[in-house]
């Protein structure tokens, strides 16, 4: 990259920077509104197509009015798409997109963002695509639109479409974000970049490390992983007993909802509080106040164990083994980020992802952020997400302006 650019790039990062933070703190991270009545036929009406269309083929849009008051000047269209689920089977897949309206000035085709939003629930007015306002549930988003990128963002298998939610289920939103990539009918020589915090983190990731075979056809330049809960195991320790539990439930949800032929067997290590939890759960937003409600695993299970002693139960360990991350190595180059102090994903998921990746060969740029810890039960997870804005800007830039080797190419 030339020094103009990369100085231009530079100050673009920091405008953006401010920029995030600006509207995020102003509409939050994730603030779900009921899907309108108006939508319902958008979601449920069945798809007559889904049998015939291909992975990542629109087969419902709906555009969207731009935001008021803002005046960024980009399309927003909802979409349904044709993705794969954890069985092989086609599904359809609720999200959006958003497209400046500008002229992209770079070189060659726009670069596409394919966006994996983090946690917002279980239910389907969680979606981002059903959220009513400035950007969404995802104001991430503003500083890629920003540098002039197009945006594509998935709702994920069951967040938005009927169906239930498959959380943090690696082969499901790991191909709904390649799909929603395959969305924007891209050139074979526009660049894409995976994108994701969170449980977008664990999708980017998911869908990193599933490209080569899923979607060898898509020129993707590299992934943003940011805090990832990429492995099962070393995140239940930190929920349990908190007022972030819900996350817990949401996690053994997703495998309820993802392996119904297993879902007697996982529901059964619970007794009936436990059961009631985890049914009510299905139906929350993480903005919810019975979100927020402190969870005990202890008070939940048949046998009274926390449910990270259940994982070496044969009808959770085989599941929760084929949704670990870091078993495959990305084809592309990966930016992997997280906070130190992070209290709902601790760091250690960073540091043994970095550790497995890197085993196989894959090409990471690692960044930790030790940053103040805040004295708010949860409130140390967001920042990480915006103190990367500064190196991860200029990263992709520079991926998408000086042109890596396509996916797939030897290293």
């Amino acid at each position: 990259m030339s020094t103009r650019r990369l100085r231009q790039s530079r100050n673009f990062s920091r405008a953006a920077t401010v920029a995030a933070t600006v509207v995020l703190s102003i509409v939050g991270f994730s603030t779900p509104i009921a899907v309108a009545g108006p939508l319902a036929d958008f979601y449920d009406a069945p798809v007559a197509t889904l049998g015939t269309a291909t992975p990542g083929e629109v087969v419902r849009s709906r555009p969207v009015n731009s935001p008021k008051g803002f005046g960024l000047g980009f399309d927003i269209e909802r979409i349904l798409y044709r993705s794969t689920d954890t069985h092989d089977l086609p599904m359809v897949v609720s999200g959006y997109t958003m497209t400046p309206t500008a002229p992209w000035t770079g070189p060659g085709p726009r670069p596409v963002i394919a966006y994996a939003p983090g946690t917002s629930g279980m239910a389907d007015r969680c979606a981002g695509s059903a959220v009513l306002g400035t950007v969404g549930s995802s104001p991430a988003i503003l500083p890629l639109l920003l540098a002039g990128y197009r945006v594509v963002a998935t709702d994920y298998q069951g967040l938005g479409t009927p169906g239930g939610h498959t959380y943090l289920n690696r082969i499901a939103s790991g191909r709904a974000l390649l799909d929603v990539a395959r969305t924007a009918d891209v050139e074979p020589t526009t660049p894409v970049v995976l994108f994701g915090y969170s449980e977008g983190g664990f999708a980017s990731a998911s869908a990193a490390e599933l490209a080569a075979t899923y979607a060898p056809e898509l020129n993707i330049q590299g992934a943003y992983v940011g805090a990832p809960p990429a492995d099962p195991t070393l995140n239940i320790d930190t929920l349990d007993n908190t007022g972030l539990g819900s996350a817990v439930l949401f996690a053994v949800d997703g495998m309820i909802n993802a392996y119904p032929d297993r879902a007697a067997g996982i529901r059964d290590l619970f007794d009936s509080d436990g059961i009631a939890a985890l049914d009510a759960a299905q139906n929350w937003c993480t903005t919810d106040p019975a979100a927020s409600e402190i969870v005990r695993t202890t008070e939940l299970t048949r046998d009274g164990r926390p449910l990270t002693e259940q994982l070496s139960n044969p009808v959770l360990a085989e599941i929760t083994a084929a949704n670990t991350v870091g078993r495959i190595a990305p084809a592309m180059p990966v930016y992997l980020s997280h906070a130190v102090e992070d209290d709902t994903v601790p760091i250690e998921q960073s540091r043994t992802l970095l550790g497995r990746w890197r085993d196989l060969g894959a090409e990471i740029t690692y960044r930790e952020y030790d940053l103040p810890a805040i004295p708010v039960e949860g409130a140390n997870h967001q920042p990480g997400a915006l103190a990367a804005y500064n190196d991860v800007m200029p990263w992709i830039a520079g991926l998408v302006h000086a042109g890596v080797e396509p996916a797939g190419t030897t290293r």
